[in-house]
């Protein structure tokens, strides 16, 4: 085999650091004016607000009387898919640790189908407890759930097509998205869907969903009327014609993110910063020399090295 020989970068055909790259277009954002146009009905949602009041009362009832292990881990893993257990973050905590604290008293002493071990292990393993492994939510090192996901993933394929109606769907999200990976408030509505559907469904957990999933999605309407409105007084979609018009998908980045009512500025936030870097960005491609390109990264990477200096500094105080 004839041995490797080095290239001589000096003769290679220099780049000029002078042209411009041609300009890209983009097109229109689908939203339009869609949100614009919002307005919130407080009257509304201030139903809303009284009713989930009530019915999350029941819930907490529900989660504090007495039951067994497995009806306590299904009403906790129903409750965290319906997409409302931040109301209930602190008793599902004290729930999951006094499981977690006696979990191997249990072992000992009962024997747990396939089914309820492997949602212990789940919510557990999404509540940061460290247990013995399984699947999705392995982590660094536990080979063994390689194996688990390809086989378990097979076997779901060869059989979906065989299940009924509602365990088929769950099953098709689960293969195409794992929970843990997705966008909760999506998560939410899927299962919201889901569950609608489930012939044994709790309807009080049910109608706590739907109203807390209505009263949440006012809000982000509203969130996003304030920044539609925002970015359109800036009109840089007019001014900056190369530049994309994606402040909803900011939006939905930072909705993403905090999804609970109280992280409105994180949100808000989100959805005005990420479209300003989509400028500079839009910009860098379409404007920048070779000669501007190399300036800017090294001023942005000048900034990000002095960024990270201080924050090591904050961090030794």
């Amino acid at each position: 085999m004839a041995a490797a020989t080095n290239v001589n970068d000096d003769t290679l055909p220099s780049l000029p650091k002078d042209v411009r790259p041609p300009i890209t277009s983009y097109l229109p954002s689908m939203w339009a004016d869609l949100f614009t146009s919002f307005s919130l009905d407080d009257k509304v949602q201030e139903k809303y607000a009284e009713a989930i009041k009530e019915l999350k009362e029941e819930a907490r009832s529900m989660l504090l009387a007495e039951g067994s292990k497995a009806d306590k881990l299904m009403l906790i893993d129903t409750i965290e898919r319906l997409g409302v257990g931040y109301h209930f973050e602190q008793e599902i905590e004290d729930q999951l640790q006094e499981i977690f604290k006696f979990q191997s008293e249990y072992k000992d002493q009962h024997h747990y189908d396939l089914f309820t071990t492997a949602l212990q292990f789940r919510l557990l393993r999404q509540h940061r407890y460290s247990v013995s492994c399984a699947a999705n939510v392995r982590i660094h090192g536990e080979d063994v759930l390689e194996d688990a996901v390809a086989f378990t993933t097979h076997q779901l394929k060869r059989m979906v097509q065989q299940l009924e109606s509602v365990l088929q769907c769950q099953v098709k999200r689960a293969l195409e998205q794992p929970l843990h990976r997705g966008v909760p408030r999506v998560e939410a509505r899927y299962y919201i869907s889901f569950y609608d559907r489930d012939k044994s469904k709790n309807e009080i957990l049910l109608k706590l969903a739907k109203l807390d999933f209505n009263y949440l999605q006012n809000l982000y309407k509203n969130e996003l009327h304030d920044l539609s409105r925002w970015w359109k007084e800036l009109d840089l979609i007019s001014k900056l014609p190369h530049v994309r018009d994606r402040m909803v998908e900011s939006y939905f980045w930072g909705m993403a993110f905090h999804f609970e009512p109280e992280y409105s500025y994180v949100r808000i936030a989100i959805g005005k910063i990420l479209p300003m870097l989509t400028v500079m960005d839009d910009t860098y491609d379409n404007y920048a020399t070779l000669e501007e390109a190399d300036l800017f990264t090294e001023i942005l990477e000048r900034y990000n090295a002095f960024i990270h200096r201080i924050n090591n500094l904050l961090i030794r105080d």
